[in-house]
């Protein structure tokens, strides 16, 4: 049996139960959630949709986690469509599922959702006119479980060009200054997250060496802003993440 599983649930939840990071683009790692992850002693396994791996069978007592990448969730290049129909699949199943950046477009695109360019490219810590970048709650996400215990106001690194347009039956929980859906409730347990609330250290490095738009920034800045709001940020995705944990049932 493993550890780390809330209490209750059915024999073959307790027996499987576990999360599938699922990677868009090898170097878009799930970054402090797995860290927090291990922490907590619940299983989790990695799939890379970027190398050729197949997106997984998903049983009850499984959650996903949709991670980054440079594709739009309007391409229709096999793997976008062959994620897009799993994604539909695992709603459909009732599975619990978060979505980060590309993830949130893509689970709003399989629930019905429209994506769409964003008015302003948000890329980094800061906006073109020096303000950071924060994502506010609405009044559904001040008494939405996953927002639980996080503040109102909150900063986050950004990465992204496209944003997403909602159904009548999904709710904006958390609003930015320049794109409005930050964080969505796609539906019961299923939820999507624009900026990264997973960034790790040694990912931020990475990136500053691989992403092509954060590379026409000064990369001392973006590391004095880093420094500056670290702990901030870790404490918000950790605190976000454990509350995904237990509405998915992972953690007691």
């Amino acid at each position: 049996m493993e550890k780390g599983l809330a209490p209750g649930l059915p024999p073959l939840a307790i027996m499987t139960g576990k999360i599938w990071f699922i990677k868009n683009m090898t170097h878009e790692a799930a970054g402090l959630f797995s860290s927090f992850a291990e922490k907590e002693k619940v299983s989790y396994s990695v799939v890379d949709l970027h190398r050729g791996e197949s997106f997984p069978e998903v049983n009850p007592g499984h959650a996903v986690v949709i991670l980054g990448g440079p594709d739009s969730a309007n391409d229709r290049t096999p793997k976008i469509t062959g994620e897009i129909e799993a994604i539909r699949k695992c709603l459909g199943a009732g599975i619990s599922m978060l979505g980060v950046c590309l993830g949130l477009q893509l689970l709003a695109k399989a629930a019905g959702g429209t994506v769409f360019r964003n008015s302003v490219k948000e890329i980094g810590f800061r906006d073109p006119a020096g303000e950071w970048f924060e994502m506010e709650k609405t009044s559904g996400g001040k008494k939405d479980p996953l927002l639980e215990g996080i503040p109102d106001r909150c900063k986050v690194f950004q990465l992204h060009g496209q944003t997403v347009g909602l159904t009548s039956s999904m709710s904006c929980l958390a609003r930015g200054r320049s794109c409005e859906n930050q964080i969505v409730k796609i539906q019961d347990r299923a939820y999507g997250i624009q900026g990264h609330v997973e960034l790790s250290e040694r990912m931020f490095e990475d990136w500053l060496v691989a992403d092509g738009d954060l590379r026409e920034l000064s990369s001392e800045k973006l590391r004095r802003d880093f420094a500056s709001v670290r702990g901030k940020l870790e404490r918000t995705s950790g605190t976000i993440f454990k509350n995904f944990l237990r509405i998915s049932g992972l953690l007691g």
